[in-house]
């Protein structure tokens, strides 16, 4: 039996319960309206008694069967999800070519851009190389060796 016939079954079920509720509530109903109406108490209450737990045991079936119902509803619609989710899938796969991955095109834009000198980084130096090149300037005066220097040794 497949997911389809199994849901119209469990759905003739589920309203055959539902009717037999109906039926099972007029029954309590007389057996109520017999018992107002002075009948002998005991067959009364016992009918009531009866029809009560009856009710209770179709209302439990019809509960169990709803559950069924709704999970069999569910695996359909995840069965034509999945379905749906595959076809697309195919005619995805389908309509694009398969690609070469470059693996370096985050890098691609750096790597084809000019190499242009900074402006700003030739005309005005940073401040921090500003003292590296005052010390070299003083170590290198002239091109002579620091020893040759006339306050090199000034203790």
């Amino acid at each position: 039996m497949t997911d389809p016939e199994a849901l119209d079954f469990l759905q003739d079920q589920a309203r055959t319960l539902e009717k037999e509720i109906k039926d099972n509530d007029y029954h309590i109903e007389r057996w109520t309206h017999a018992l107002a109406n002075g009948e002998d108490p005991g067959r009364a209450i016992s009918g009531l008694r009866d029809y009560h737990n009856r009710q209770y045991g179709l209302m439990f079936e019809l509960g169990k069967t709803e559950a069924r119902i709704e999970d069999l509803q569910n695996r359909i619609q995840e069965q034509s999800d999945h379905e749906r989710e595959l076809s697309l899938a195919q005619d995805f796969v389908e309509d694009r070519p398969a690609e070469q991955e470059d693996l370096l095109d985050w890098l691609r834009p750096a790597l084809d851009a000019p190499d242009v000198p900074q402006e700003h980084e030739q005309d005005d130096p940073h401040h921090h190389y500003e003292g590296e090149e005052r010390m070299l300037n003083e170590i290198h005066r002239e091109d002579r060796e620091p020893e040759d220097y006339p306050d090199w040794w000034k203790r």
